[in-house]
């Protein structure tokens, strides 16, 4: 291993099958931590599985429905079986269907609000539960976006799902903050991920790179490289706080 920063640690990685969450996986499994990780991608979230394990990373993988309580629920449960802890958790699973108000239908409506928000509070609630039993604190860091601030024209749900997310990670960091556990997440901004790119052309990539402040666009492990900052050591006066890695407007 490159590192051992995460040593002896067990991190809950949603998200897993591709994009934030696998670089998140990666990045936590090469510095050391122990890994569960979740996604409703059965195939792709294998493959996250089998590359950590060639590396020597000690790795659960489990297909779930963040959306539903009880596969979280049992996922979780699954996690302290295995490793007997969970120390950290890196949420970087989500949906992002595009389409104007008038035309979303109920169901595409409930599963982004399902998997992105209800999801969200599935998850902080039942690892906060083992990590208070513990008693020995640890640390969630929860993927937001900056449309969640200033709205989405044609992705209402998305939009809506993660201004939720904000105020649920300002309530939850001061909620835990007395238990040692620090909440905060990170609006990452355009990344180049399979969702993203099934939602821009060529065309829409360029004009992005062209109108972003630094001229370019995430990669997933750049994002990865701040969820490792957020959980490790120098969180530890650092909560409840929303990591903007550059804002666009409009």
């Amino acid at each position: 291993m490159a590192n051992e920063r995460f040593y002896g640690q067990v991190a809950l990685v949603t998200g897993a099958a591709g994009g934030i969450g696998k670089s998140a996986a990666l990045a936590l499994g090469t510095a050391g931590a122990k890994l569960s990780l979740i996604d409703r991608d059965a195939e792709n979230l294998r493959r996250t599985a089998t590359e950590l394990e060639g590396q020597g990373v000690a790795v659960i993988a489990t297909e779930v429905d963040i959306g539903r309580a009880a596969p979280v629920d049992a996922a979780v449960a699954a996690t302290v079986a295995r490793f007997g802890q969970i120390d950290l958790l890196a949420h970087c699973a989500g949906v992002a269907p595009k389409g104007p108000i008038l035309e979303v239908d109920d169901h595409a409506w409930l599963d982004v609000i399902d998997t992105n928000l209800n999801g969200t509070f599935y998850l902080v609630r039942a690892v906060g539960r083992v990590m208070k039993a513990r008693g020995q604190g640890g640390a969630m860091v929860l993927i937001a976006s900056d449309r969640g601030l200033l709205g989405a024209r044609y992705n209402p749900a998305y939009a809506s799902s993660k201004g939720g997310v904000i105020a649920f990670m300002r309530s939850a960091a001061q909620e835990f903050g007395p238990l040692g556990i620090t909440v905060n997440a990170i609006n990452p901004g355009l990344t180049n991920t399979q969702m993203t790119q099934k939602t821009h052309t060529p065309e829409m990539w360029e004009k992005k790179k062209a109108d972003d402040p630094l001229g370019q666009l995430s990669e997933p492990e750049d994002i990865a490289e701040i969820i490792l900052f957020l959980a490790g050591p120098g969180r530890k006066f650092m909560t409840g706080q929303l990591v903007t890695t550059r804002m666009r407007l409009g």
